[in-house]
């Protein structure tokens, strides 16, 4: 791409570490074909990060940060899962940058839920808080208060309390299971060790199997349909931009 070469080791010190920290599957069950496929997507990003660049579009440590805290969870990355994660959001904001369209109406909203109502079928679900301390200590004594029914805990050290979320009972861990059901509201899990540090979740609602409301799937429905736009805007500016780049691959050499 341009002067820049993709050695053979770096590709594989690149796809290994997304085999294994974003993708979290085994490095043996990777074949030739995944190998190729994850170097079209390596050049794609880097294609990514160089137009960003010239758009002006950057991260904050803070975005970053906080992307990696609501949906990993796992602060001990590497600096290659890192690449990853940032050219993901690189993408979004590229995306938001481009598309220009106009707002999804309520129409819209309301004819995709109805015509895909199959889509908004939910399982029984329960919406747990989640609280993550940094020691046993100050897990225990989260723990022993929420469960007494106690809300005041800010000031024990180290806590911080993520953003409750609805989760299926079905797919709840076995060690969550065991200690919620049946899931009352209120009720609380003692402290699990994760490498985030000691997790608490308490049930702070739950509802049965179903369809989920309309009133309830507007946001969602919303943010889906801008999603499918912003998607469709992006892949036709990156067919373009790639057009500006002259890129050989040697898939033969892997």
């Amino acid at each position: 791409m341009g002067s820049e070469v993709i050695r053979k080791d770096e590709l594989y010190e690149y796809f290994n570490s997304y085999w294994r920290e974003i993708l979290h599957l085994p490095i043996a069950r990777a074949t030739k074909e995944d190998v190729q496929n994850f170097l079209v997507e390596l050049v794609r990003s880097k294609v990514i990060r160089q137009e960003a660049k010239k758009m002006g579009i950057s991260l904050r440590d803070e975005e970053v940060e906080d992307y990696i805290q609501k949906n990993i969870g796992s602060k001990h990355l590497s600096p290659i899962a890192l690449y990853f994660i940032k050219t993901e959001l690189l993408v979004d904001k590229i995306a938001e940058r481009l598309y220009k369209g106009s707002e999804i109406t309520e129409n819209q909203v309301v004819a995709y839920y109805y015509l895909n109502l199959r889509d908004f079928k939910m399982p029984a679900q329960v919406r747990l808080e989640r609280f993550v301390a940094d020691s046993l200590e100050s897990a225990n004594e989260l723990y022993y208060r929420l469960s007494k029914g106690i809300e005041f805990w800010e000031d024990i050290k180290g806590v911080k309390k993520g953003e409750a979320m609805w989760y299926s009972m079905q797919a709840l861990p076995d060690v969550l299971k065991a200690q919620l059901s049946p899931y009352e509201v209120g009720r609380v899990s003692k402290p699990i060790y994760t490498e985030a540090g000691y997790v608490v979740f308490r049930v702070v609602g739950r509802r049965n199997e179903g369809i989920l409301p309309l009133e309830e799937a507007k946001p969602m429905v919303r943010a889906k349909l801008i999603r499918e736009k912003r998607q469709e805007v992006l892949k036709e500016w990156l067919e373009k931009t790639l057009k500006n780049y002259r890129v050989e691959f040697y898939f033969s050499q892997l």
